[in-house]
């Protein structure tokens, strides 16, 4: 932590993805062994200290499952410094909605320690929603942000009470996937950024005119060169409102 130093630890006992769960016995398979949880949460706060450890999970593993409010304490007492809800169980995956009803009222069981909201929130309109009608301390922007980085700009001028900015032209969403790529290549190398970089190419095309064509070309590439190629050749794709507008 002192090399990197990062300003949170974030422990993540929310993801359903079977691998994670069923195969390595994390993420959300945890939420079924709350006293499993206190330990890890415990331990780290110790090792971790004064770096504060949060933890982010989901309701529970199944509708039928639904252990939140319980483990909502067990998480506190452990000593986290907040909490981020996911308002789905891990069999409910991303289908559905959040039920921000029951993450709002996670808040009465909790003493101290801030209730973080989580779920479908994908424009600026629906973050002032959150806090306007949830009992909530904060709100995680997750799955939305990463082809719309300017999401976070867009719910922080939302939440002044001043004009929401609009996306980025089509050239400017560009440039930023190309700086994107330029940070996670500086951070991991050509080779293994490159490939980490395929699915976040994927998502700034979603919802563009011409998105499959450029998906298919960008999930294939393996250097720099390769990646900047099928930039310059796919990228930029025109939005929906503008092949609307041509219509």
């Amino acid at each position: 932590m002192e090399e990197y130093r990062v300003s949170v630890v974030d422990i993540n006992f929310g993801c359903p993805v079977r691998q994670v769960t069923e195969k390595a016995h994390s993420g959300s398979y945890l939420l079924r062994t709350p006293m499993r949880m206190f330990e890890i949460i415990s331990k780290l706060v110790q090792a971790c200290a004064p770096t504060p450890v949060t933890a982010k999970i989901r309701l529970g593993c199944s509708p039928e499952t639904i252990n939140c409010n319980e483990i909502a304490k067990i998480v506190e007492e452990a000593g986290a410094a907040a909490l981020t809800v996911h308002g789905r169980t891990a069999k409910d995956m991303f289908r559905g909605h959040a039920d921000w009803e029951r993450i709002s009222e996670i808040k009465s069981y909790l003493k101290n320690i801030p209730l973080i909201g989580n779920g479908d929130l994908d424009s600026a309109e629906k973050v002032v929603h959150a806090f306007q009608n949830y009992n909530v301390d904060g709100v995680m922007i997750a799955r939305a942000c990463l082809g719309r980085p300017w999401l976070f700009a867009q719910a922080a001028a939302a939440l002044r009470g001043e004009p929401i900015p609009p996306d980025p032209t089509l050239h400017e969403q560009r440039e930023c996937m190309l700086r994107h790529y330029r940070l996670v290549v500086d951070r991991f190398g050509e080779e293994k950024g490159t490939v980490l970089m395929r699915k976040y190419a994927c998502c700034y095309a979603q919802g563009k005119h011409g998105a499959r064509h450029f998906r298919t070309h960008v999930a294939r590439v393996n250097t720099a060169e390769e990646f900047h190629q099928v930039v310059d050749e796919y990228f930029p794709l025109m939005s929906n409102e503008e092949v609307k507008a041509m219509s």
